[in-house]
């Protein structure tokens, strides 16, 4: 393991790791061309600690996870990972690539593991493709929307598969392209468009068609062909419905990037008196979203 630096006790300068984004962000065209969430508001998710706390809750939501040895696949800035080592008492560890936006998040991940004095190779440099780590090297691996980005989805399942220890869990968060919201644009979607269709609509909205072929349309049916070939070794236990019928009963959740839109959409459901029905829909056409795979790899 490489070599800590002393902790730095001090808040680090988030203005400067904001920059650092945003200008990854600007330079890819991702912001403007993709989603009309301002960028300062992107950036501010990304360095949030609350969203970190988030997903550290819907990681608990699995299990017990002190004393877990934890692999976070796509840390992006390193918030999860800084955030749950300091804050939390996590034994977790990432991987992120470097190319594209992933450079600006990868260098502010450098950064925040060097002012919290953590190992720098906390954070190591490589795709969900090849982790580099020796099988059944961790307790649980967890993924959030990452998926939908990756070059190879299941080549990353695979991998994921081969360094969870037996007994241990598999935590997956990805988009659900079945069902009517697309996140990234923060716009409604038609369940199961195919890209050539997705492409034409996002350009009448003004919208950047280019990114709709970075993207891995994922449902439930593209899933569970992924996960196919280890239905041996791993016992499906949920894909994130209960996650989403409270949020939708009781609009308790956060408002993270398009989110808010998806917010007002949900309250309109309320009022309307269209709850009920809208519900027995979403389970019936599997619209629940995201998708939240648990798995447990068989001891």
């Amino acid at each position: 393991m490489a070599e800590a630096a002393p902790p730095d006790r001090t808040e680090p300068d988030w203005t400067e790791l904001g920059r650092l984004l945003a200008r990854g962000y600007l330079d890819t065209g991702f912001a403007g061309g993709v989603t009309r969430v301002p960028v300062e508001q992107v950036v501010r998710d990304m360095l949030s600690a609350a969203r970190a706390d988030e997903q550290i809750a819907e990681m608990r939501r699995a299990g017990p996870v002190e004393g877990k040895r934890i692999l976070e696949i796509g840390s992006g800035t390193g918030m999860l990972v800084v955030r749950g080592r300091t804050a939390h008492g996590l034994d977790l560890w990432g991987i992120e690539p470097s190319a594209g936006e992933y450079s600006a998040t990868l260098d502010v991940g450098r950064r925040l593991l060097a002012h919290y004095g953590l190992p720098p190779d906390t954070i190591r440099e490589a795709p969900g493709e090849a982790i580099p780590y020796p099988d059944a090297s961790f307790d649980l691996v967890y993924s959030s929307n990452v998926l939908e980005h990756v070059r190879d989805p299941q080549a990353v399942i695979d991998e994921a598969v081969r360094v969870l220890k037996p007994g241990g869990d598999l935590l997956i968060v990805v988009p659900n392209y079945g069902s009517w919201w697309e996140g990234h644009y923060g716009i409604l979607w038609l369940p199961r468009m195919p890209a050539w269709l997705a492409k034409l609509y996002v350009r009448t909205l003004g919208r950047d068609p280019a990114y709709v072929d970075t993207l891995n349309l994922v449902d439930h049916r593209r899933l569970e062909g992924w996960l196919a070939r280890h239905r041996d070794r791993l016992e499906v236990l949920g894909w994130g419905w209960d996650v989403f019928e409270r949020r939708l009963r009781t609009l308790g959740f956060s408002e993270w990037a398009a989110l808010a839109t998806v917010k007002r959409l949900a309250r309109l459901v309320h009022r309307s008196g269209a709850l009920e029905p809208v519900l027995w829909l979403a389970r019936r056409l599997r619209w629940e979203t995201p998708i939240i795979l648990h798995a447990r790899k068989r001891a």
